[in-house]
């Protein structure tokens, strides 16, 4: 039997930085582009050489070739999806890019906060997972139940 759930692509045996199953952030249909050779980038699950599930953004394509790395040579293109080096993704960060790659953060393996804090994370989060209906760890409400009269509530139309 496989660790992966097939249909939505899980790896249960690894965890996201929320300490759940990680979800697969790409694969090669999804980011073409051949890169080997080089560990910090890569697609399908991010995992410790390259936790950070990023979507890559003109701004980090210019970045990576000032640095030595023309990433567009070899395919790469602004709105693919790549597990990159979390080293790389703050030395991004550091230099002040305006449009930093956004993080999405439960494809982003349990790694990344070896090197990174979560609350990083948190600020250059995908939109969809910024503007979700997530409840960030420490951020859940302190009441963990109901008040009983809204449990087993009457419905208003019966």
């Amino acid at each position: 039997m496989s660790n992966q759930n097939e249909q939505t692509r899980t790896d249960v045996r690894q965890k996201n930085v929320f300490a759940k199953p990680l979800h697969e952030h790409s694969s090669a249909r999804s980011s073409p582009g051949a890169f080997s050779g080089d560990a910090s980038f890569k697609t399908g699950f991010c995992n410790g050489q390259a936790p950070v599930a990023a979507t890559i953004t003109d701004d980090f394509l210019d970045f990576s070739q000032s640095r030595g790395l023309d990433l567009r040579s070899r395919g790469i293109q602004a709105g693919q999806r790549w597990c990159m080096a979390a080293q790389r993704w703050r030395e991004a960060r550091d230099s002040r890019m305006q449009d930093v790659p956004r993080v999405k953060m439960e494809n982003t393996h349990i790694k990344a906060l070896d090197t990174l804090g979560f609350g990083e994370l948190k600020m250059y989060a995908a939109d969809q997972d910024a503007n979700s209906e997530v409840i960030w760890p420490g951020e859940r409400p302190s009441a963990s139940a109901r008040q009983s009269e809204n449990i087993g509530a009457k419905d208003p139309r019966s």
